[in-house]
């Protein structure tokens, strides 16, 4: 303590000690505890103006902002911990897939890849035209009568390539089918949260491409 100019005495301050936080600290409002904030906003009430005072009810809305921004946080941490935990159990359960075959949707018939091909119907229809295109071009018809189920078509002399297929009868075309392939599951894996399958032909599917399994599959 030192006596100042007109005798006023001149008093050492001592500043407040810092805070020291982790090295993994990252300020925001996510770190910010309710005593952090309570603090902060009493500061704020010693230092405002009292003619302009600050709208209480402004403050506890930025509280209540607060508190959902850290709720809404944790959830998503939560769901996150959840989602991996359910790809690691769809994973591990999917192990049993491996050797074993099931039907894949196709939109075509890809004889370079070879493998059976089947109609999927949903309902019995008899005197069905299946009709193989290669483009617009028919290179192949025969005349079926689709069971409710697979329906096996023979594909075996088509030429390589990849062929669509139609459906009619008395010359309408049909709908509610769906055209699949028989292949064995090879290895399986999750991509971007989704099961997939390494098959033994060389394609890739996912579990959303499976349409059919066990019954006359085979």
């Amino acid at each position: 303590m030192v006596d100042g100019e007109y005798g006023v005495k001149n008093y050492e301050v001592k500043p407040k000690e810092p805070k020291i936080v982790d090295a993994n600290y990252t300020p925001s409002v996510d770190n910010l505890s309710a005593k952090d904030f309570l603090q902060i906003y009493l500061e704020t009430l010693k230092y405002q103006d009292p003619f302009q005072q600050t709208d209480i009810s402004k403050s506890m809305d930025d509280m209540v902002k607060l508190n959902q921004i850290r709720y809404f946080s944790e959830i998503m941490g939560f769901t996150e911990g959840l989602k991996a935990w359910m790809n690691q159990m769809t994973f591990i359960n999917s192990l049993n897939f491996i050797g074993k075959e099931f039907v894949f949707k196709t939109d075509t018939v890809d004889t370079l890849k070879g493998g059976k091909y089947y109609v999927l119907s949903s309902e019995e229809l008899t005197d069905v035209k299946v009709q193989i295109l290669d483009g617009d071009e028919v290179i192949k018809e025969m005349e079926m009568d689709l069971s409710e189920g697979l329906n096996e078509i023979d594909v075996s002399d088509l030429p390589t390539g990849q062929f669509s297929v139609k459906l009619k009868r008395q010359d309408t075309e049909i709908t509610g089918w769906q055209l699949g392939y028989l292949d064995k599951i090879s290895a399986v894996g999750i991509l971007d949260g989704e099961l997939s399958f390494d098959l033994e032909s060389g394609r890739k599917a996912s579990a959303g491409d499976i349409i059919y399994a066990g019954g006359n599959a085979t």
